[in-house]
């Protein structure tokens, strides 16, 4: 397989040590594991399986309060005639973040079953020698650089909003400790949300115990909220490394109607291979259809509010968190679309290569395959927001443009 045979050199140097399976999920299983959810059910200390366990309840507990109150607060100023309109756009949007992230969760568990038989789909026909790895490009497929850049950003962008209230709180505190002294400041107790929660927070414990509810309220919901996204990522790249396997393979064989029979088995082998790669791509659907539209609709909330936003506030502290809060959430709707796109591409490139290879010089029934082949391939494997939308490039395009479109309307009525 001359064609099949050729690598980057990055793949082929024998120095660079190959991925394997775990290597790609990885990601996705450390993000889960950190807030006590084990995905993969693997053999741990009793210790700390109980640890995670009655850290995701605490944590759990935490984002169900916060949320109720913030639900609660949102409701009581949109109610009044006398609002801070900066306040209440902070609200919303944090309103809004709880419930799709929770939404999430909640699909992302219910469809564990179906998402756990993809799981272990792809480690079945992962490939497991070096020499297949490369031959696979494994390496060249493993997370891009720029997606784990995009993602750890996310994270460090979100742990920034988190605690810049507590930092703030510290720097105001050591000002005016150096103006008026040690006994006189007094410590701002700066929250995470600006409500009032059902005891008063503005003493030493108290305070701990807020602040330390609110960092696991946010670290739950952007765990939540990201780690489908993530797990989404993660199967994606692996199926489009077996389309694209599976494209170059077929466009470098050469069959002879002379070898009946090895063309058979080459044939049969692929359409078998090809079809299971279908299946996944089926099972993607069904598992992250919901997922897909509930990204979609907060995507579309995150922008709408971050325009009113911009339109009508001064620079500050949430003004910067907002900003910094915006371009991760476009980043993390575009790295979707991209696979998106990416899935689209690899599954036509199959039916692409049973074209342009030689089949002209095979058997009747080879022909046959390579025709089954071709007819399988015209429905495309791609990413869809329950049946409302193909998530692709296309997709991003419109929503950025949509988004434009309503905030210059925004503008123009609105100043």
């Amino acid at each position: 397989l001359k064609s099949v045979n050729k690598m980057s050199p990055k793949s082929a140097n024998p120095l660079v040590a190959q991925k394997d399976f775990q290597d790609f999920c990885n990601l996705p299983n450390v993000l889960l594991s950190r807030i006590g959810y084990d995905f993969q059910n693997k053999p741990r200390p009793i210790w700390l399986v109980v640890l995670g366990k009655c850290y995701f309840l605490f944590a759990s507990i935490s984002h169900l309060y916060i949320f109720m109150y913030i639900a609660k607060a949102t409701y009581s100023m949109i109610i009044s005639a006398d609002f801070e309109l900066s306040l209440l756009l902070r609200l919303i949007s944090g309103f809004n973040y709880a419930v799709f992230s929770t939404a999430k969760f909640i699909t992302f568990h219910w469809h564990r079953k179906e998402l756990k038989f993809i799981y272990e789909t792809l480690k079945e026909i992962f490939p497991k020698t070096r020499k297949e790895k490369l031959i696979y490009r494994v390496r060249d497929n493993f997370w891009p650089k720029w997606i784990l850049f995009i993602v750890y950003f996310y994270l460090g962008a979100v742990a920034f909003i988190a605690t810049s209230p507590l930092m703030e709180g510290i720097v105001l505190y050591l000002g005016n400790v150096s103006k008026v002294g040690w006994r006189r400041a007094e410590f701002g107790y700066f929250k995470l949300y600006e409500i009032e929660y059902s005891f008063d927070h503005r003493s030493a414990f108290s305070y701990l115990i807020t602040y330390s509810m609110e960092l696991m309220h946010a670290h739950i919901m952007v765990t939540c909220n990201i780690c489908a996204d993530v797990w989404l990522l993660c199967l994606a790249l692996q199926l489009c490394m077996h389309f694209d396997y599976v494209a170059r393979t077929l466009e470098a064989y050469e069959p002879d109607e002379k070898e009946f029979v090895k063309d058979q088995e080459f044939i049969a082998e692929l359409i078998k291979r090809h079809q299971i790669l279908l299946n996944i791509g089926d099972g993607l659907h069904s598992v992250f259809g919901v997922l897909l539209l509930l990204v979609l609709m907060a995507t579309a909330a995150t922008l709408c509010c971050a325009g009113i936003y911009a339109i009508t506030q001064d620079l500050g502290r949430e003004f910067i968190e907002y900003a910094a809060f915006l371009p991760i959430t476009i980043g993390q709707y575009y790295l979707i679309c991209f696979y998106g796109q990416q899935l689209i591409i690899r599954s036509n490139s199959v039916a692409d290569a049973a074209y342009n290879h030689s089949w002209y010089n095979g058997s009747k029934s080879y022909k046959k395959s390579i025709f089954i082949i071709i007819m399988r391939s015209q429905k495309e494997v791609e990413l869809n927001a329950l049946g409302l939308q193909p998530i692709c490039l296309e997709a991003f395009k419109m929503l950025m443009g949509a988004t434009y479109r309503v905030f210059a309307l925004m503008k123009e009525t609105m100043l």
